[in-house]
């Protein structure tokens, strides 16, 4: 059978799910785990269902019935083929978020959000991002990233946060950054576009929660 992508009621399901009481507090949002499951499609290394829901649902969610659980398990597991699938296809990868910042360090966007949650995939299959013969190119496309995640302190990031201009041009190099780190990670040496490595991908790797359900 074909695979089917969310539909619009589908996606709001499972969106007003991930918000509600019947997950926990520390549950990922879902512009957070679109996030988290951009980077685990990325990895070169796969991660299964057992491995990642947990990191999504922080605990075991309070189920309505057996329906329900079916559903939203299975809601998760064609989200995860929809992002793959649009990273291999030719017509460029959307972020279901604005590309913009909080107006406050107090107030994160969904962008943060979104940004929080791919890093969190990245830590959570770390090694197989930074072998030795990629892992400048890859730490320099990380970078708009990490900037938008609000994860990092170190003090490359941090003279980018300082300017508006440069914030928002890192930022908005997101959607091609996605498409070059699948491009670098995934597909065999001659296609993929190595730029010139300038930064690297260090710093203060503390998640906070503030990107989670509130």
């Amino acid at each position: 059978m074909a695979h089917q992508p969310l539909d619009d009621f589908e996606l709001e399901t499972l969106e007003s799910f991930l918000e509600s009481d019947q997950v926990h507090e520390e549950c990922q949002n879902f512009v957070m785990t679109h996030g988290f499951l951009t980077a685990l499609s990325i990895c070169p290394v796969s991660t299964s269902e057992e491995k990642w829901l947990p990191v999504i649902f922080e605990d075991t969610p309070k189920f309505e019935n057996e329906k329900q659980e079916k559903q939203i398990l299975q809601y998760l597991s064609r989200l995860f083929i929809d992002i793959q699938k649009e990273l291999e296809s030719e017509d460029g990868f959307m972020i279901p978020c604005e590309l913009e910042m909080g107006q406050s360090p107090e107030e994160l966007s969904e962008l943060q959000e979104w940004a929080s949650g791919f890093m969190e995939g990245v830590f959570m299959t770390e090694s197989a991002w930074f072998e030795s013969e990629k892992e400048e190119v890859v730490a320099e496309l990380l970078l708009p990233i990490m900037v938008a995640s609000d994860l990092f302190d170190d003090e490359e990031v941090i003279e980018i946060r300082a300017s508006e201009k440069l914030t928002n041009s890192c930022i908005a190099q997101i959607p091609d950054v996605l498409t070059d780190l699948f491009l670098v990670l995934r597909t065999e040496p001659e296609k993929r576009p190595f730029p010139k490595p300038q930064h690297k991908a260090q710093g203060n790797k503390n998640k906070k929660k503030s990107g989670k359900k509130s």
